[in-house]
């Protein structure tokens, strides 16, 4: 292939973690980053980075939805503050809300539900819990002890390629790819 871009971006991104959205009308993705305590925000029209979020460190898991204003990101990478959920407003691309939902426990593996109302998170524990937050409210809503939760991804969120919970070029929502026409298996 040949090079589109050269990104300039701290450390190591994530961008398999990587969302897309509207801001200021054009698309960009927003990657958390495995050894820097950063979100990168690139506007995938110029392909020139539009801001470096700072949290409290290193992320490894981000998702929104086209439902919400928020992006949530952990700090699972982090050596201090693997507890921490930031909550950015994707039309500000500012930090609103630092959670800490286990504190000393890591809080990580974020995902939406399939209409966006609620955000699932895992505390990634032994002795952890699946911890379901209200979308718009942030308020925690219900939590079930579990060990160690993981491995919650929303199918129809990622083979619609909803806005928020995977990389895209642009627009809400794109028709389903291949994958969503292939068989079920039993």
């Amino acid at each position: 292939g040949r090079e589109i871009a050269e990104l300039s971006l701290p450390g190591m991104p994530h961008l398999g973690s990587g969302i897309t959205w509207e801001y200021q009308g054009h698309p960009v993705m927003a990657t958390p980053n495995l050894k820097e305590p950063v979100v990168s925000v690139i506007d995938m029209t110029t392909w020139e980075t539009v801001r470096q979020i700072k949290t409290l460190g290193a992320g490894f898991f981000m998702r929104s939805h086209e439902n919400t204003p928020y992006a949530w990101t952990d700090g699972f990478n982090s050596k201090d503050n693997r507890d921490v959920m930031h909550i950015i407003d994707k039309r500000t691309l500012e930090v609103v809300k630092i959670l800490r939902p286990s504190p000393g426990k890591t809080a990580a593996h974020v995902e939406f539900t399939r209409d966006g109302k609620y955000v699932l998170i895992s505390i990634w524990e032994n002795d952890g819990a699946l911890l379901l937050y209200d979308a718009a409210t942030l308020k925690e809503i219900k939590r079930l002890p579990l060990n160690k939760p993981s491995g919650k991804y929303n199918v129809f969120n990622k083979i619609t390629r909803s806005t928020g919970t995977s990389r895209r070029s642009s627009g809400s929502r794109a028709s389903p790819g291949p994958a969503s026409r292939r068989p079920r298996r039993p």
